[in-house]
């Protein structure tokens, strides 16, 4: 049975991170992974999506670009775009081997399971083997969730893997469910030339997001001028001979449709993982934890299976708390400071981006929150760029403290990076207002929202 310090089960942005961090830091560690390294995030999710937004982003343009009076006609080449997407994740893929080789940690190719307190059973490609570890970290992530009536099938019913792989641009897309990644995808496939439908079974786009009405609002305007469809209130039931049968108020309907995206969420990975041979608890389909990421002693869990948001940048930053954490307690040294999940940014890629952090705006509006915005309208690189539907709003406590913000339009997921940093070092919309702020660009939005915010409005109001 081979020995190590910490043995880490999952080779995504959590568990990966978590042991190049170890590796840094001189902890013997090794990482197992059941199929390839970077997880959802870098294979089937954050990057290939992200890759795929930014290649079809003229397209999504055009309209503007024809005010400026230039005309744009693009041709798609599905065959080597397919190719591009594949190269980013390899080489991105590649990238993370070399980090991990670089900081000394052993990547093992299969699947473990857990047979008892710091002992793990891997089923590898040659065979099985044990392993014998002080910790262990489990850190296995997501897959997404299928539907009752809409199993996935890589042909007519998509998951979100099936549809990065770019299988087909289908004539007609219904996509059902209307969070993030249903909102996504369904922009990038609106660019490439489908009709695409969205059903979603509540009353507004991203549910439990905590994005605004007025901002909700605005993006379902900007879909639905992309000439994406929006049926909300409606719940798919099934496939049918030319589609999908959906339960609205007025009863029931049938959509057509070439192919069916359900982005209804994910689940976690602990098929398999042997949490009852430590005594680690399962809830809501999470792995409990403490504070400390510990699940059972000796065993700990990160990433998205624990919970809370499930975003790769969360579980990269738990990754790097947990490192550190362990090394601390197999080494004597120092371990870093906590992460507060309210200075976690959410970025939302469709078109104009969303982007969000701490307090939700219309939560801290009904606590008698002070709250500043302004209108993208307003801002003079908005109007030189053509792009100037959406706003920034910011939420500031008693003292006037940020605790809150949101951001709808260009780069937002860029901009909330500035807000995120302001929340966690505790800065007031004071500070924020007496940074000077480069013209003509984007974060002057945040500043001006600053400014009315303290009551005194400089291009709003």
């Amino acid at each position: 049975m081979e020995r190590t310090r910490v043995a880490i089960v999952g080779g995504g942005p959590a568990g990966y991170v978590a042991a190049r961090r170890l590796g840094q830091l001189g902890v013997e560690a090794v990482l197992i992974e059941r199929a390839q390294l970077g997880g959802t995030c870098l294979n089937e999710g954050c990057i290939p999506t992200k890759a795929l937004y930014a290649a079809t982003s003229p397209l999504g343009h055009r309209e503007t670009f024809a005010r400026m009076g230039i005309s744009l006609s693009p041709e798609v080449d599905v065959d080597r775009l397919r190719a591009w997407r594949a190269e980013i994740v390899a080489g991105l893929r590649g990238g993370v081997a070399k980090l991990l080789a670089k900081a000394g940690v052993e990547v093992l190719s299969g699947e473990a399971s857990l047979v008892g307190p710091g002992r793990l059973r891997v089923r590898t490609p040659s065979g099985e083997e044990g392993i014998s570890a002080e910790a262990v970290v489990l850190a296995t992530g997501s897959s997404p969730i299928a539907l009752p009536g809409l199993p996935f099938d890589g042909e007519r019913v998509w998951s979100s893997s099936d549809a990065l792989l770019l299988p087909r641009i289908p004539e007609r897309l219904v996509v059902i469910g209307g969070g993030v990644i249903g909102l996504e995808l369904g922009t990038v496939y609106r660019r490439l030339g489908s009709a695409v439908v969205v059903v979603e079974a509540l009353d507004r786009l991203l549910p439990g997001v905590g994005v605004s009405r007025r901002g909700e609002a605005l993006l379902r305007r900007a879909l639905t001028a992309q000439g994406i469809e929006l049926r909300l209130g409606a719940r798919a039931e099934g496939l049918t001979a030319d589609g999908v049968t959906i339960r609205t108020a007025q009863g029931r309907e049938e959509l057509s449709a070439d192919a069916i995206l359900v982005a209804v969420g994910r689940r976690p990975r602990l098929d398999g993982l042997g949490l009852e041979a430590v005594g680690a608890k399962g809830e809501r389909g999470f792995v409990v934890t403490d504070a400390a990421f510990a699940a059972a002693p000796g065993v700990y869990a990160i990433g998205d299976v624990r919970g809370g948001w499930l975003l790769a940048h969360k579980a990269s930053h738990e990754g790097l708390l947990l490192a550190d954490r362990l090394a601390a307690e197999l080494t004597s040294s120092s371990p870093s400071a906590e992460v507060s999940e309210e200075a976690v940014p959410q970025a939302i890629f469709t078109q104009p981006e969303v982007a969000l952090v701490g307090i939700p705006v219309d939560e801290a509006a009904a606590r008698g929150l002070a709250v500043g915005r302004f209108p993208l309208a307003a801002l003079g690189r908005a109007w030189a760029q053509g792009e100037t539907e959406g706003h920034f709003q910011i939420v500031a406590d008693g003292e006037g403290r940020l605790v809150g913000a949101e951001i709808v339009g260009p780069h937002a997921s860029d901009l909330i990076a500035e807000a995120a940093l302001a929340i966690s070092a505790r800065l007031t919309a004071h500070d924020l207002a007496r940074a000077v702020h480069a013209h003509p660009t984007f974060p002057e939005g945040l500043w001006e929202a600053a400014l009315a915010l303290l009551g005194r409005p400089l291009h709003s109001g």
